[in-house]
């Protein structure tokens, strides 16, 4: 029986989060592709591991993160229960039943990043296969703002809270597709020690196959 793999991906708004899935598994992703606001997606790509092993695996694709309905929240600062309350939600409706996590901040954006801290502490929360594990994405879609330095670089503190939290943080760019091997490789290799649950919510589907010498649309 072929194991199926469920990967979820959380973000705010325009972090790109599709961006990077579809250069990853298509490789047809270039800065005047128009992306429109996602609802709820499913793409299913067969990745090759770390062992040379080809993993199936479905990266569910959610509808990103709104800063402007949420409450101010930083990561030293208590969050608004408000902000505690929509993370719950969220994190019921997938944690329960997935493999990994894919978190994704703008490296550009501090508050991209300070809501994926409360959104992890819901989902571990409500996580039921304590296997399930986590993946940072650092994704440079811009420089960071050099006029802010009263802003710590949220790519420093994105990688002080892997370490603490013992979670693989990478640096991504979904224009340069060699950046996204290592991080797809290893979410593929890490799935292979989990079995998969089987139920998930129907969404829509789209399959490929993804491997460092090419794509198969």
């Amino acid at each position: 029986m072929v194991k199926n793999y469920r990967v979820v991906v959380f973000g705010v708004k325009g972090v790109g989060k599709t961006a990077i899935i579809e250069q990853a598994i298509y490789g047809k992703f270039n800065k005047d592709v128009k992306l429109w606001p996602t609802i709820e997606d499913i793409y299913q790509a067969s990745i090759e591991t770390d062992k040379g092993i080809r993993e199936l695996v479905r990266f569910y694709d959610t509808a990103g993160l709104d800063l402007a309905q949420l409450p101010e929240v930083g990561l030293y600062s208590n969050p608004d229960p408000s902000l505690v309350l929509s993370f719950g939600q969220i994190a019921r409706q997938y944690a329960s039943i997935s493999d990994a996590f894919v978190l994704v901040y703008d490296t550009s954006r501090p508050e991209t990043f300070d809501c994926l801290v409360t959104l992890k502490k819901e989902i571990d929360r409500n996580k039921e296969k304590k296997d399930a594990f986590y993946v940072i994405l650092g994704h440079k879609i811009r420089e960071m703002d050099i006029k802010a330095p009263t802003l710590e670089c949220p790519t420093s503190r994105a990688s002080h809270w892997s370490i603490r939290e013992k979670m693989k943080h990478f640096e991504v760019n979904a224009l340069d597709r060699t950046t996204l091997f290592e991080p797809f490789t290893y979410i593929a290799s890490k799935c292979n020690t989990a079995p998969p649950k089987s139920s998930f919510p129907q969404l829509v589907r789209k399959e490929t196959r993804l491997s460092k010498q090419g794509h198969h649309p």
